[in-house]
């Protein structure tokens, strides 16, 4: 059976009662996953919702010639997998562990089940589903619209609202690398390697070891708007 943790499973075993959290549990699989390696492919037709209970995974696709699209990194007390498990059709991407992970799996019977029962689960399950496609919204509308540089601009304004301190200033530990911010904003390594160097000159950014530090995130939000020098 599997272990319940209540910092960990956020969505919705909390919001289940005692006795039906248990029945859940003890008819759920736990799996674990070294880091790097794959736990649902695109395509595949695996229809089971995922809860992470340890460890962080991305979701990716592939072109044929190998470039990457990475499209959210996911942590514990997340989900992943609840398209297929609503509508029942294959996976629409790859999903990777970025570190040695954990997973609970819940059939797709059993969810909607909890999603038939409980309003409040439904709830959140919506405004989650809302959320990615707003995010995916946003990054077609800055593919269409915005240049290679200001689409890593924006890119840094979405990991600094995670980061951001009281004086204004972002700082990130363990940052995303450069190849991880080009599969997301769908440009060359080289591309972001160039605007960082750009950005550090002009003193908007520092690097230090493991950490990126946004001096101004004002400033880079005025360079993704377009707003001229004063």
């Amino acid at each position: 059976m599997v272990e319940y943790n209540k910092k960990q499973c956020k969505l919705f075993l909390r919001l289940l009662t005692k006795e039906d959290r248990e029945r859940l549990l003890k008819k759920s699989v736990s799996k674990k996953f070294k880091k790097g390696k794959y736990i649902v492919r695109v395509m595949d037709r695996d229809t089971n919702l995922y809860l992470i209970n340890a460890g962080r995974v991305r979701v990716t696709l592939f072109s044929n010639e190998g470039k990457e699209v990475s499209f959210i990194d996911i942590a514990a007390g997340g989900n992943f997998g609840g398209f297929s498990a609503i509508d029942g059709k294959p996976r629409s991407a790859n999903v990777i562990a970025l570190s040695d992970t954990t997973i609970t799996i819940v059939s797709p019977s059993d969810f909607l089940k909890i999603l038939q029962k409980y309003p409040a689960v439904c709830i959140e399950m919506l405004q989650q589903l809302t959320g990615i496609v707003r995010q995916l919204c946003d990054r077609i509308f800055e593919y269409a619209t915005l240049d290679v540089s200001k689409r890593i601009h924006a890119q840094l304004l979405r990991i600094s609202k995670e980061n951001l301190d009281f004086d204004g200033v972002a700082r990130i530990n363990n940052p995303p690398t450069h190849a991880e911010l080009a599969s997301r904003v769908s440009c060359t390594r080289e591309a972001v390697s160039r605007e960082l160097k750009k950005l550090e000159k002009a003193g908007l950014i520092k690097r230090h070891r493991k950490r990126l530090i946004i001096e101004d995130c004002k400033r880079l939000h005025e360079l993704v708007e377009g707003v001229p020098e004063s």
